[in-house]
C-alpha cells in the first residue's frame, strides 16, 4: 500500500519534537543526545551501530544503520544517508519508522560522531566545510573559534570509500536510489558534493544550507558547475525564512560573512539554483518555510527527506 506524501508528512510532523535549544552559554550541537530509537526494539526496523576512525585517526565516527524488517525489493532498498547523524537519530521516533514501513521503507544511515552530544563540533567544522586551494594545493583554514576547516573532500572520500561499502555489506540497497541529506553545514556539504562529484549520490536533499560560509564560496562552485550533469537527479532545496532574533549574539567570526551573504541574498541564489537545475533536466524543487528558523529546519528538512525517500 502506498502512503501519500501528505499523510506521511502529517504523521511525521505529529511525532517530531522541536530541535533542542542550547542552554545559556552552551554551543549549538553540544546538547546531550540521551537514548534514541536505536536503543529500543522496533517492530519496523533493526539497528546496527559501528564505530570507525578516520584515515588520519583524528576523528571517530558513529555509523548507525537502520534496516527495514520488511523484505528488500528486487532491486534493493532505497537508502538515505543522513549527515549530523547523532542529531538525526535524536530526532527520529519509532512512529516515524512505522510510517515509513507502510510504503517502500528506506535504509537509514546516520553518519555521526562517537560522542554523547548531538555533534563533535570540532570534527564537524573540518568535515563539512569546503577546501580552500592556492596554486592547486589545499591550504589550512580556521573558523572564528580556531577550529580547522576545509575537509569536505576528505570526508566525502570517507563516505564513498568506507561508509557506502559498509552499508552495502549489511543490507541490499539500490545505488540508483541513494539519497544524501544534510542541514546547515550539512546542507553546505551536500551542495558541495552535488557541484563537485554529482554522481556520488543519485538524489540530494538540502536543508537550510550555510551558503554564507567563507563569503559565499559555495556560490563560486555553483557558478563553475556544469548544470547538465544533474539530468535525471532529484534535488530538493529547503530553506527556513523566519527572521533571526536580532538579540541573539552572533557566533565569533560570523558577522562579516553574514553581512556579505545578506548583500548577495543567498536565499534568492538558492532559488535560482533550483530553477537552473530544473531547466537543465534535474528534478529540482525549492521550498521556503517562513514559520521556521535555521535551527528548527533540521526537523522540517529531515521530515521532507523521509517523505522523498519513500517515493518510487
Amino acid at each position: 500500500m502506498k502512503l501519500s506524501m501528505l499523510s506521511l508528512c502529517g504523521l511525521l510532523g505529529s511525532t517530531y519534537s522541536l530541535a533542542q535549544i542550547p542552554a545559556p552559554g552552551q554551543m549549538p550541537g553540544m546538547q546531550r543526545v540521551g537514548e534514541t530509537i536505536a536503543d529500543h526494539p522496533s517492530q519496523w526496523y533493526r539497528f546496527e551501530r559501528h564505530q570507525i576512525d578516520s584515515a588520519d585517526g583524528k576523528r571517530r565516527y558513529r555509523i548507525e544503520i537502520s534496516i527495514p524488517r520488511a523484505p528488500a525489493p528486487a532491486d534493493g532498498y532505497s537508502v538515505l544517508y543522513m549527515l549530523d547523524g547523532n542529531a538525526a537519530m535524536a530526532t527520529l521516533k519509532d512512529e516515524d519508522l512505522a510510517a515509513l514501513s507502510r510504503s517502500n521503507p528506506p535504509v537509514l544511515v546516520a553518519i555521526g560522531y562517537d560522542v554523547p552530544t548531538r555533534n563533535d563540533v570540532v570534527s564537524r567544522a573540518f568535515d563539512y566545510t569546503l577546501p580552500i586551494y592556492q596554486n592547486g594545493q589545499r591550504v589550512p583554514a580556521q573558523d572564528g573559534r580556531g577550529r580547522e576547516e576545509g575537509g569536505a573532500d576528505i570526508f566525502l572520500d570517507y563516505i564513498t570509500s568506507t561508509v557506502k561499502p559498509l552499508v552495502q555489506s549489511r543490507a541490499k540497497v539500490n545505488p540508483g536510489k541513494a539519497y544524501l541529506w544534510g542541514h546547515s553545514y550539512g546542507g553546505l556539504f551536500t551542495l558541495h558534493t552535488l557541484f563537485t562529484q554529482p554522481d556520488a549520490f543519485a538524489r540530494y536533499i538540502v536543508g537550510d544550507p550555510s551558503a554564507w560560509w567563507n563569503d559565499g564560496m559555495l556560490v563560486k562552485e555553483w557558478q563553475a558547475f556544469a548544470v547538465d550533469k544533474v539530468a535525471g537527479k532529484r534535488i530538493a532545496i529547503l530553506v527556513g525564512t523566519k527572521p533571526r532574533d536580532p538579540n541573539r549574539p552572533m557566533p565569533p567570526g560570523r558577522s562579516a560573512s553574514l553581512n556579505q551573504a545578506r548583500t548577495a541574498n543567498p536565499r534568492a541564489i538558492l532559488g535560482e539554483m533550483a530553477a537552473a537545475l530544473r531547466q537543465a533536466g534535474g528534478d529540482a524543487t525549492y521550498e521556503s518555510f517562513p514559520q521556521y528558523g535555521h535551527g528548527e529546519m533540521i526537523r522540517m528538512s529531515l521530515e521532507r527527506a523521509l517523505e522523498i525517500a519513500v517515493q518510487p
